[in-house]
């Protein structure tokens, strides 16, 4: 059934300004699902290029789009029988580069946003690290990076929508396998939609494939995040509606990654729309995302979200089956049909799911908690590492699939701590429903705060989680005196008792907190891990936000590196 007609508007910076017209058919495949085409195309000059043109000076203070909550029924304090009240000593990881991010104290660049949604990508040689309006790269051998540029300028020959908007929730993603990458974020203006870029080499100072698409039936697209996958990129959003009226339910877009690459100008997105069903709803899904692979052959792309939106002992499932030749998709998890169980738990914020309630020293101002979902990534590795290893059914010890996701809970004391998740699958292509919860815990050693995590495995099965940590003066059990927002890390090797970490180690103390700025913190942090490493995938990549001092608008960003002893390549 044709829905109404897109255009794809082809630009080349070697004859600016011309466009190709074209006209193309969004076909819904299901009453829920839509195929629907690039809008625009183009092909853009070098970043490096780039970076050197004068840009836009930004006045004032902006602060992003207010965060759109989806309603959720509170839950009284419960026991929470996976909490960790303590920690060991020592720890089997060390931090190796540590170096200033963009923010406050970054060159030539002041603070103009927040939160500044710190995000972070790791390719062969470089790191991309993207705050909201603003992204750098950096050298990872040398740990220089380049000037901060501004988000948007790399659609500026594509023109439209993404040429002129700079505020949508960036996410930066490497392609292991293409040695490519992608850069990506929604427009909030207008009509609503998605930018896309792929670089062309795995240099990302150099040209990219350029992509404007739609925003499923035009509602506004909250809360983006993407997830690289083996013949699809998969992307999900909270979706608004018209006009950001209100809360229509999440939607699970699988872009072509083939067409994608080849800069292609007929690339499609095929777009799910679940359902807004009270009492019960769906939101905030987090697509999986490739860390260690690849995955068993054939297998289809699962997402996990809709936290609290059945009980504090579930979550909900997805996954998305896409077929390549003709491009179609199947999507499954509608309704809350999939649900994974686990530990219980009580929601952060005293069980309203988040909010400003972390309290900071010296201020009487709380920072926000997104506890109403999970934190980005949902990362993905394989204990078969590279396609030389063939898959085993019958290997000693058994090899498996993992997932490892993490979510701010309420701990026994009344504070934050992340509740972090691994889960697994056998070694074999299975559905989603396969899924179970191997190992949990919450990370609560002592009253301090601790929020907004991120995590990751390496190919020796140790993973690491890094959060933000705070506390105000008064905070019970916490650090005497109180902490200012920190950046701390901790880990767990393979041998270590199930559903427990390491003591956590400091990656950069602040020395301010952040007053006013709506209570906004994050929106999310980022985990990584280095698979182009000379130990072939024991190097962890995190960035976090602190303050250097306590002022409105002034945060500052950290990337820091580390390494488990036990981790020591190989193939």
């Amino acid at each position: 059934m044709t829905r109404n007609t897109a255009r794809i508007i082809g630009s080349s910076v070697l004859a600016m300004g011309v466009l190709l017209l074209c006209t193309l058919p969004l076909f819904a495949q299901d009453n829920n699902t839509y195929l629907q085409h690039a809008v625009r195309f183009g092909i853009s000059p070098r970043l490096d290029e780039l970076a050197k043109l004068p840009q836009a000076p930004q006045y004032g203070f902006h602060e992003a789009n207010p965060v759109r909550r989806i309603p959720k029924r509170p839950i009284g304090p419960v026991v929470d029988t996976v909490e960790q009240r303590g920690a060991a000593p020592s720890a089997n990881y060390s931090i190796i580069a540590n170096i200033l991010g963009v923010g406050n104290g970054f060159p030539n660049y002041s603070v103009p946003d927040a939160p500044p949604d710190t995000n972070m990508a790791v390719g062969d040689t470089q790191i991309v690290q993207w705050v909201n309006v603003s992204y750098t790269v950096c050298n990872k051998t040398t740990l220089v990076c380049g000037p901060a540029i501004a988000g948007n300028l790399i659609w500026s020959s594509l023109g439209g929508n993404c040429a002129s908007n700079n505020a949508g929730d960036p996410i930066a993603q490497w392609d292991g396998v293409a040695h490519r990458w992608l850069l990506a974020q929604n427009f909030f203006s207008g009509n609503f939609g998605v930018c896309v870029a792929i670089s062309q080499t795995n240099d990302a100072n150099g040209a990219y494939f350029l992509y404007q698409f739609p925003a499923l039936n035009n509602g506004f697209p909250d809360y983006p995040k993407w997830g690289v996958w083996v013949n699809n990129y998969g992307q999900t959003w909270n979706n608004f509606g018209v006009g950001g009226g209100g809360f229509v339910g999440p939607v699970f877009c699988a872009y072509n990654r083939a067409k994608l690459l080849a800069g292609d100008n007929t690339a499609e997105q095929i777009c799910h729309q679940y359902p807004n069903n009270s009492p019960n709803f769906e939101d905030s899904l987090l697509p999986a995302d490739i860390d260690l692979g690849p995955p068993p052959s054939g297998e289809d792309q699962f997402a996990i979200g809709s936290l609290g939106d059945i009980d504090n002992t579930h979550v909900s499932l997805y996954s998305v089956h896409v077929t390549t030749s003709p491009f179609s998709a199947t999507f499954t998890g509608d309704n809350d049909s999939q649900l994974l169980s686990i530990a219980n738990f009580t929601p952060s914020c005293h069980g309203s799911f988040g909010g400003a309630c972390v309290p900071q020293k010296g201020i009487s101002d709380l920072a926000d908690s997104l506890g109403d979902r999970m934190m980005y990534r949902f990362a993905y590795s394989n204990d078969v590492q590279g396609t030389s290893v063939p898959p085993c059914f019958t290997c000693t010890p058994p090899r498996f699939q993992h997932y490892l996701v993490n979510w701010d809970v309420e701990a026994s004391g009344g504070n934050i701590g992340p509740r972090w998740m691994e889960l697994r699958a056998p070694e074999s292509n299975v559905p989603v429903t396969s899924l179970t919860v191997f190992q949990q815990g919450t990370y609560a050693p002592d009253g301090n705060w601790r929020w907004m995590g991120s995590l990751a495995r390496d190919r020796m099965g140790n993973i690491l989680l890094g959060y933000s940590v705070s506390c105000g003066s008064t905070c019970p059990g916490g650090t005497s005196g109180g902490v200012f927002p920190s950046v701390y890390i901790t880990g767990r090797t393979i041998s270590d008792p199930p559903g427990t970490m390491e003591a956590e180690t400091q990656v950069v103390g602040g020395a301010g907190s952040q007053p006013d700025t709506s209570n906004r913190w994050g929106d999310y942090s980022s985990m990584r891990l280095d698979t182009n490493d000379t130990l072939n995938g024991c190097t962890f990549w995190y960035t976090q936000e602190y303050y250097m001092v306590t002022q409105r608008f002034d945060w500052s960003t950290r990337i820091n590196s580390a390494t488990f002893s036990n981790c020591t390549g190989g193939n």
